[in-house]
């Protein structure tokens, strides 16, 4: 929604189009490259874990490749050197409820603040509104208001949420946002989600409901990285080391 956009201001970022950025999924290792054994620091522990090459429980792998000799009288040899690292982008997020129900005695209108949304990652996410509209009643007399008034806004407070704004929940489907890469969503950025609703007299006594989606899309996926599942994408026949 564009009303974040108040609040990410306020962290020091900058909304972009998504359209206007480009992206690197990586580069496919060289023909002849093979995989050798690394080790992992274990802070936890204070020492290295050993991995074997073709370990997929591995945080990192490493490869070996384009291996060069020589033979003749000449002077000087000038031998160049390639140290490459493809780091994926990672994505953690939190959401204190993925339900919210409300419980009405009398009309009125009425806000809660019902989660509380963490975001952090190491390259832009797209994040993708889908489904959200105004309660709609599931049972009953559909001669009379079907609907219950929905609107939602971030903010660290009621009075953040009334600052920044309150957005009709069918807006959001056409409004999704770019969070681009900084400091601040490294490090994880954390805000509250309000909703409001307005019960009119004119609403029977039944039962309200809606259900939508929000997906987060990770915009540097490296060509190494299974796009569904995460992690190594399956390798069928990983080159082996040369003979010595």
């Amino acid at each position: 929604m564009k009303r974040l956009l108040v609040l990410f201001a306020i962290m020091a970022l900058i909304l972009v189009p998504a359209m206007a950025m480009a992206y690197n999924p990586g580069i496919p290792l060289p023909d002849n490259a093979y995989e050798v054994e690394h080790w992992e620091w274990d802070d936890e522990n204070n020492e290295w874990v050993h991995y074997a090459s073709g370990n997929t429980q591995a945080l990192a792998r490493c490869w070996r490749s384009s291996p060069r000799q020589g033979n003749c009288n000449k002077e000087n040899w000038t031998i160049d050197f390639t140290h490459h690292a493809s780091v994926a982008q990672w994505c953690e997020w939190s959401i204190g409820g993925t339900r919210w129900d409300w419980r009405i005695l009398k009309p009125g209108t009425y806000a809660a603040d019902c989660i509380e949304f963490t975001l952090k990652s190491n390259n832009d996410v797209f994040i993708d509104y889908e489904g959200f509209a105004d309660l709609l009643r599931t049972e009953g007399n559909q001669s009379t208001l079907t609907t219950i008034e929905t609107y939602y806004s971030f903010g660290e407070d009621l009075e953040g949420a009334e600052a920044n704004g309150w957005v009709g929940a069918a807006a959001l489907n056409t409004d999704d946002d770019l969070i681009p890469d900084s400091v601040a969503l490294h490090g994880g950025m954390t805000t509250k989600l309000f909703n409001k609703i307005v019960v009119r007299e004119c609403n029977s006594s039944c039962e309200y409901e809606d259900t939508a989606t929000i997906t987060l899309k990770l915009m540097n996926v490296k060509l190494w990285v299974d796009p569904v599942r995460g992690g190594w994408l399956a390798e069928a026949n990983p080159p082996t080391p040369p003979q010595q």
